[in-house]
């Protein structure tokens, strides 16, 4: 099974030649099948090809040597639509299996490549993630047989007949219109014949001139909408920028200066951001997609949040009012440059008509309209430095500049409560253990004190770099490949035993000495090969939450505590082995050895 990313789901690839007796019972129009088995991992699920309302289809597009290839969905599971109580959606839970018939088989010795993109929405109890990957295999030859004995192929035979289903629709409806081309419609040209009307015609976009101009309105407009409001604290150091200054001309200078600054931030962004989206030829937004780059960006806001509260003052990137930066411009630039990533997400009104048509011309156009946008929204800080006078109307820093200080930081830590909530589950612990590393460095690099002019200041902040480094590489390293361990049932357990060895690893999140377990004697690598030396069935007794299954035959083992394995061999199903407490490599090894002989 394939894992991609970060993303709770999991791919394989199989093939299978089919006999002429599978053929005429499938109704395929082709010696060959290949399956992808879709799986999203426990507690998430994916909809069907035709889900019903409101609920984003799976759709799979594959080619074998850049020839397009036809593919059946099963049919999935019903569920209630989240969206409108009493109303269902269709489903995919668990291991999916999608049908990709083959029109011909490759001559003997042959192994060409397949090749597909699938797009799906992946959903959990409460969140959605939109997925496209793309997926690569090369054809195995000789091709598996025996298709009919494969446990999905009920499965197959349900979208064999739900396709030829709607094909003859399809033809039928075509002669009712009197189209000469029966053939039905490919995905590409599924919706050629929309026609959308738009509420606003007048602010839909067909020309570069019109964009533009729109662009530099919807930029501006873009300062003031609600979902801009984490950002606002940021952005008041533009406003306060100078206050402490006394002389009156070098409080207009540092005002100018930093509006200056700060806009040529946010164009910056926004010339970086349309190379991007021309290059890569993602949508607005998406790259909050990027677990890595939210969980960076949690972290830079969550330091300055600890800034401004006092942990500890930031070379160059710091928040504080009326302070004296080290490197103002620089400062300045970077406030810019962090408001406006933060506000990438938010529309509003438009900027919709301006992007629709804009993400689908060439990158020179893309990069041209969102260098508009940019301007537009820089424009008020712009006027402020043109208007350096208006520093007066900016009350001075006093006491009460320590309260606002620390209301922005309280707006910062929204911030970062509100960026966890678009992590996917699996980031969510490494970021909050990056986030404590980066609390303990941040600490650390206040107690020394500003500046790098004694020894001991110098090691204190190299060894807080070198234990923020540490958090970065164990909360960015690739996730650990998942045990091959099924959920536990009663039914399932009951059918393996005596035939073949069963291992149930009794465990739970909240159990501390079990996660010890997985990290050092129950690893993914290990499992896998006593898995394949041993002929074992793996299976995972989940206690997180309420498991009445799992809890008896916990009882039937003499225990109520976990960690706890038990070993139930193929000779002797009755008679388990069990395993209690921590045990390492070389006991879980005896164990299976001894249960092998009985």
């Amino acid at each position: 099974m394939e894992r991609h990313g970060d993303l709770p789901l999991g791919t394989q690839w199989t093939a299978f030649e089919l006999t002429p007796a599978e053929l005429q019972q499938t109704g395929l129009m082709g010696p060959g099948l290949v399956v992808l088995f879709v799986e999203p991992d426990r507690g998430w699920y994916t909809y069907t090809d035709q889900p019903g309302e409101d609920a984003k289809p799976t759709r799979l597009q594959a080619s074998m040597e850049t020839k397009p290839l036809t593919v059946l969905y099963p049919p999935g599971v019903a569920k209630e639509n989240p969206l409108h109580a009493g109303k269902q959606v269709f489903t995919y839970i668990g291991r999916t299996p999608l049908f990709v018939p083959l029109p011909v088989l490759p001559p003997s010795g042959d192994t060409p490549r397949l090749a597909a993109q699938l797009d799906l929405l992946l959903c959990s109890q409460d969140k959605c993630l939109p997925v496209r990957i793309k997926l690569e295999s090369t054809l195995p030859a000789p091709l598996l047989r025996d298709a009919d004995k494969q446990p999905w192929w009920p499965q197959l035979l349900a979208a064999a007949k739900i396709a030829s289903t709607s094909t003859r629709k399809s033809t039928q409806l075509s002669e009712t219109m009197g189209n000469p081309d029966t053939m039905p419609r490919t995905e590409s040209s599924a919706w050629a014949d929309l026609r959308p009307r738009y509420f606003q015609p007048e602010l839909e976009v067909s020309g570069l001139v019109k964009a533009v101009l729109l662009g530099v309105l919807a930029g501006f407009i873009l300062n003031f909408m609600p979902c801009v409001l984490p950002v606002i604290s940021i952005k008041l150091s533009a406003l306060l920028a100078g206050g402490g200054i006394e002389d009156a001309a070098r409080r207009r200078s540092g005002f100018r200066r930093h509006n200056l600054f700060f806009a040529f931030g946010i164009m910056l962004y926004f010339l970086f951001l349309g190379g991007l989206l021309g290059v890569t030829g993602l949508a607005w937004g998406q790259i909050f997609q990027q677990a890595n780059v939210v969980m960076l960006l949690i972290t830079l806001v969550f330091i300055l949040s600890l800034s401004l509260f006092g942990v500890f003052s930031l070379p160059v990137i710091d928040l504080k009012f009326g302070q004296h930066a080290t490197h103002p411009r620089l400062q300045a630039l970077f406030t810019g440059l962090l408001a406006t990533l933060l506000a990438t997400p938010c529309s509003g009104p438009l900027l919709g008509g301006v992007l629709g048509w804009t993400l689908m011309q060439p990158a020179w156009i893309i990069s041209s309209v969102l260098a508009a946008i940019g301007v537009g929204m820089a424009f008020p800080y712009l006027l402020l430095s043109l208007y350096p006078d208006l520093a007066r109307l900016f009350p001075k820093p006093g006491s009460w500049t320590g309260h606002v200080e620390k209301a922005v930081g309280l707006f910062l830590a929204g911030t970062c409560l509100y960026l966890l909530s678009i992590l996917p589950t699996p980031r969510l612990m490494p970021t909050l253990v990056l986030l404590w590393f980066a609390a303990v460095a941040g600490w650390a690099w206040g107690v020394a004190g500003p500046g790098f002019d004694t020894l001991r200041n110098r090691s204190i902040k190299i060894a807080a770099l070198l234990f923020f480094a540490l958090g970065l590489w164990l909360a960015l390293r690739p996730p650990e490949t998942k045990a091959p361990l099924e959920p536990f049932a009663t039914a399932a357990l009951r059918e393996r035993m005596g035939r073949q060895t069963v291992l149930v690893d009794f465990t739970a999140d909240w159990c501390p000495s079990c996660k010890a377990l997985e990290q050092t004697t129950l690893t993914p690598e290990r499992l896998r090969a006593m898995k394949n030396r041993f002929d074992l069935a793996l299976m995972k007794a989940d206690l997180t939450q309420s498991n009445p299954d799992a809890e008896r035959l916990l009882e039937a083992l003499g225990s109520k505590s976990i960690p706890l394995l038990a070993v139930f061999p193929k000779n002797a199903p009755n008679e388990p082995l069990v395993l209690r407490d921590l045990f390492t490599p070389a006991q879980l090894e005896e164990a299976l050895t001894s249960t092998a002989r009985q």
